[in-house]
């Protein structure tokens, strides 16, 4: 049993590390290239890159369509089951090649309508990267604890596409190829994955029948990935309808370097998810033994990470953007105590509600979250520009924890009443 425990942990640290590989990649890595894009493209440019990223972010999202949470739930639970795990793999695809169009239908209408987003070259460049980051099969590995071969893959890919930045963009007009070669090197990654992961796992061609079943399989963590994008992933886009694309271009930039510090986290939740899945098919009670520690590592980094951005934001802003970013510090100091807020959020609503399949009750806590959003938007944006979409986010993410911890108390009250009588 301890030699069991003992692998597990193994197993579970080098994930950790694999996954921090690949966070670094997705997030520092680029951080390289801010100072270079910043000073290249202008404010103006940088706006209209980020809107557009923004979008290509949210049709990324549809693609996905919450498969990061519930394929890797479930693959956690049917990893000694080949066939099982074949058609799973044959679910997500048919999924995502049906959303896929959807995208592309929805594509054509924003940039028919939408003014921010009228370059086409730009926009489809954003949306093909969005598709390419939504069709990887990290999720697949991670549910199997088996990422550190994918994870040195896409790693690479990474590299690749900072290399190709900083010797082919020179001028505004080449902003597009920065969501262009992502996709491309994504794309090539991704289609080396999907060949691993079908070296132990039959391939089996999608079926209409087994892709309605992965839809249903995956809505609530689509209706979740849905309503915590409006507050997260689409920022940008939505500050768009408010404001000029150069004011966006310095919430972005702020933006930008909050994102990367979050997502330090999120190495440390997808490698900690498949234990707390595995730990809720046992019981809530198992699950329960688990959340302290879950609390304190996630909190504990958040904390680390917000403290150091808050304090480090005008340095960051001088070395990363260069003149003519000033107005983004007060952005950045702002969005600085989301670290610590997702932290937390993470382990009430990833770590306990999700794994005991609360389902319902998160999403409808994150639902709300994305209302009151819009109503926040909707008041300080128009008089305090990209400084009120900072403070809107936060407040939004302040209040989904603030639910999400009342839920989690309220799942709590079965166990309670389970033990009185056995005390009596």
């Amino acid at each position: 049993m301890t030699d069991r425990a003992g692998g597990a942990r193994r197993r579970t640290l080098r994930n950790i590390a694999a996954l921090y590989g690949v966070q670094m990649a997705t997030y520092l890595l680029p951080l390289v290239t801010v100072p270079f894009l910043a000073r290249t493209l202008g404010p103006q440019a940088w706006g209209a890159l980020a809107v557009a990223q923004a979008f290509g972010g949210m049709m990324s999202l549809l693609v996905d369509y919450g498969f990061d949470l519930s394929g890797t739930r479930e693959v956690a639970r049917v990893q000694d089951q080949p066939a099982r795990r074949a058609e799973l793999l044959s679910g997500v695809l048919g999924a995502r090649l049906v959303m896929t169009l959807c995208v592309a239908a929805l594509t054509l209408v924003a940039q028919a309508t939408v003014p921010a987003l009228q370059q086409p070259l730009l926009l489809w460049a954003a949306v093909l990267w969005g598709v390419a980051q939504a069709t990887s099969l990290m999720w697949y590995f991670q549910g199997l604890e088996r990422v550190t071969r994918v994870a040195g893959l896409d790693v690479a890919a990474k590299v690749a596409v900072t290399a190709g930045i900083l010797l082919l963009i020179r001028r505004p007009s080449d902003a597009w190829l920065v969501p262009g070669l992502t996709a491309v090197a994504t794309l090539l990654s991704n289609g080396y994955a999907f060949r691993l992961a079908h070296r132990d796992t039959p391939f089996l061609w999608p079926t209409w029948s087994g892709t309605r079943a992965t839809l249903r399989l995956g809505w609530s963590m689509f209706v979740f990935r849905g309503s915590a994008a409006f507050y997260s992933t689409a920022s940008a886009f939505l500050l768009s309808l408010f404001v000029p694309v150069g004011l966006v271009g310095f919430y972005a930039a702020a933006e930008r370097i909050a994102r990367a510090v979050q997502g330090l986290l999120t190495p440390l939740h997808r490698a900690l998810y498949p234990r707390f899945a595995r730990a809720a098919a046992a019981g809530p009670a198992a699950a329960r033994a688990l959340l302290p520690s879950g609390l304190w590592l996630m909190g504990g980094a958040g904390a680390v990470l917000s403290a150091v951005t808050w304090l480090a934001a005008p340095l960051l802003i001088s070395l990363l953007l260069g003149p003519g970013f000033e107005r983004a510090l007060p952005v950045l100091r702002a969005l600085s105590v989301l670290p610590l807020i997702i932290g937390v959020n993470m382990v009430f609503g990833l770590f306990w509600l999700v794994p005991l399949g609360h389902d319902r009750a998160f999403n409808i806590t994150v639902a709300l979250g994305a209302l009151l959003n819009a109503v926040l938007i909707v008041l300080l944006v128009p008089g305090r520009g990209p400084l009120g979409m900072a403070e809107a986010v936060v407040l939004t993410e302040l209040t989904v924890g603030a639910g999400l911890y009342f839920v989690y108390r309220q799942t709590l009250r079965p166990m309670t009443a389970q033990v009185l009588p056995v005390e009596a």
